[in-house]
């Protein structure tokens, strides 16, 4: 079985997994709707107390599995099944396969959908200062893309400051806000290709995520958890239900709207667009680099 993703050009046995096809240059908003809206989904993770809404994107297929790649804090609490829909109205069960806590990068696999939904390229490039960015999620329902530019990269502080470790500036900074809701959205270059994901917001003008590189690491670390996935999904989705609270996607699909509402379109011309938002990461960053 291939996993189809897009990986970094330094990646090793690209023969075997595949390399996702390329998407067009994004260049207007006919080709922004058309071309975007089919990567990125609602997810619904339940909970003890209640359910927890985030975004997420599709980037691939591994045998029957579909595979979602959003945030570690969107899915870190959900003792059952997790509900994936896309803008299309295919919807999924599905598990937690992959967490990274440090980067706030998780991987979800669903039933493998329709072919005519395609998979979101990661940028092999990295997006430099000054670069226009974009980026797009379901919010509090309603979807919204919108853009900005490249700021900086950050960095976390380091767990031990005396081990002389190196710092890491793999978070990439946005100059427009995210919404409560677009946690684990697609942060998109002009290319129409995934170059972070999203985790949190200053609720001012700022968004930050993990850049492509980290990203693509990630996605390295998961092939071991995709070859142990059972070889059909119900067998999966069935032992964790077992386990969980039970909910249907009929139910959950409830909350999605059936029109996608574009609150703003992009405008890629590179500058920034009005924006609100809500903090959805307390996470502390070191000093940027120079």
């Amino acid at each position: 079985m291939a996993i189809l993703m897009a990986t970094h050009a330094e990646v090793a046995h690209t023969e075997e997994f595949g390399i996702a096809r390329r998407v067009p240059a994004v260049q207007t908003h006919q080709q922004a709707s058309q071309q975007i809206l089919p990567f990125v989904v609602r997810i619904i993770a339940f909970d003890p107390s209640g359910q927890s809404f985030g975004t997420g994107s599709y980037i691939g297929t591994y045998g029957e599995y579909g595979v979602i790649l959003t945030n570690w804090h969107v899915v870190s609490d959900t003792n059952g099944l997790i509900h994936v829909h896309f803008p299309s109205g295919f919807s999924s069960f599905g598990a937690k396969i992959k967490r990274d806590k440090k980067w706030d990068l998780a991987l979800v696999a669903i039933s493998r959908p329709p072919q005519t939904i395609p998979a979101l390229p990661i940028a092999q490039t990295p997006a430099r200062q000054g670069d226009p960015l974009w980026i797009a999620g379901f919010g509090s329902g309603s979807y919204r893309m919108v853009g900005g530019q490249c700021v900086r990269y950050l960095a976390l502080p380091p767990e031990n400051p005396n081990d002389g470790s190196a710092l890491l500036y793999e978070i990439i900074e946005v100059s427009v806000s995210a919404r409560k809701g677009d946690s684990g959205g697609p942060i998109l270059n002009q290319r129409g290709e995934l170059a972070g994901v999203l985790f949190g917001s200053d609720m001012v003008q700022h968004t930050a995520g993990s850049y492509s590189g980290r990203v693509n690491r990630f996605l390295i670390e998961a092939q071991g958890e995709m070859a142990r996935l059972p070889e059909r999904p119900e067998s999966l989705f069935a032992t964790i239900e077992r386990e969980g609270p039970l909910h249907s996607l009929r139910e959950s699909r409830n909350t999605v709207p059936q029109t996608i509402e574009v609150q703003q379109r992009p405008d890629f011309s590179g500058a920034s667009a009005p924006s609100f938002g809500a903090r959805s990461s307390s996470r502390r960053y070191v000093s940027p680099m120079p």
